[in-house]
């Protein structure tokens, strides 16, 4: 590159195109604005191309062909590259080498291809044996119950509290008027509450009279199959609340909610006052005697609480 001011132009650079080689001009500005100097768009095109792609030789029939830097690609069409696998045999085709594994779920020895055994975790004889495994064993399994929680709680968290029944929404409004500040599905990692009452470290569950099993509207003799689920799950929520962040829940009744807002209003201010610790924590355990919160004399233990609920 020489430095010459040229006649009748700013000073500036004689230097070659970076593809052609061919000589030009480029003033001061031009040259140092530029990384790569060419002498027409031509050229410029053209390395820029050359940057991206190269020539390779079919291993085949010798032919160039022309294919990206980043490409894999050894053949220059889908006939070259399939007279190469057919050449293979045994274990030197890919598509050819099998192993001898066994199936996940009824134990059977079969063939699979090797690339299948790497890529997958799990392996099965058939599409039944598949379907099987996965409803019957993986399913049950604690790790994917406990995933599937993790996730179910997640879902809630980022819903913002979208489990908007009629008795939440009131029990919402009711702690909105007392000035008191919550989280609606709030997560603990595997379970979401209702009502977390971030300031006092409390936890208010709205508890629909059928989908929790109001004792007073179902006995044992007509809980439904729906009732003996839940109510398990119920009973590990409270335990899990109870061992690991030292909380026991209020649990607020649809037919409560409905039918003695005004208990359930004065259950809410005594268990903030009382900084959780109540006699009973179901709603439908109390009434109010001249406007005084009262514990019912005949307590009814939910089917959570009872020993072999």
């Amino acid at each position: 590159m020489i430095y010459i001011p040229a006649k009748g132009q700013l000073s500036g650079y004689f230097i070659n195109c970076e593809n052609c080689g061919k000589e030009i001009y480029q003033t001061k500005t031009q040259y140092n604005r530029a990384k790569h100097h060419f002498c027409s768009n031509k050229c410029q095109k053209d390395f820029q191309h050359n940057q991206l792609f190269e020539d390779r030789v079919c291993e085949i029939c010798g032919n160039v062909f022309h294919v990206s830097k980043k490409s894999k690609q050894r053949f220059c069409s889908i006939q070259c590259q399939g007279t190469w696998q057919s050449s293979l045999v045994g274990k030197l085709n890919p598509r050819n080498t099998r192993e001898i594994i066994t199936c996940e779920y009824c134990s059977k020895d079969f063939y699979e291809k090797a690339y299948k055994i790497k890529s997958k975790q799990y392996h099965f004889c058939s599409n039944e044996c598949r379907k099987s495994w996965y409803s019957e064993v993986f399913s049950q399994s604690n790790d994917w119950k406990e995933k599937s929680r993790e996730r179910a709680v997640n879902i809630l968290a980022k819903s913002n509290g979208n489990t908007n029944t009629k008795p939440q929404r009131i029990i919402n409004s009711i702690l909105d008027n007392m000035n008191i500040s919550y989280i609606n599905e709030k997560g603990f990692k595997y379970y979401a509450v209702d009502n977390y009452l971030d300031k006092y470290n409390l936890i208010i569950e709205v508890m629909g009279d059928f989908w929790h099993c109001h004792p007073l509207k179902y006995t044992k003799d007509t809980m439904k199959e729906i009732h003996k689920k839940r109510v398990p799950k119920d009973k590990a929520k409270h335990t899990y609340f109870k061992n690991n962040y030292e909380i026991e829940i209020l649990y607020l009744w649809e037919n409560d909610i409905y039918n003695n807002v005004e208990v359930c209003v004065e259950l809410i201010k005594e268990y903030i006052q009382k900084n959780g610790i109540l006699e009973n924590y179901h709603s439908f355990n109390y009434h109010l005697d001249n406007g005084i919160l009262t514990l019912n004399k005949n307590i009814i233990i939910p089917y959570q609480d009872a020993v072999n609920a």
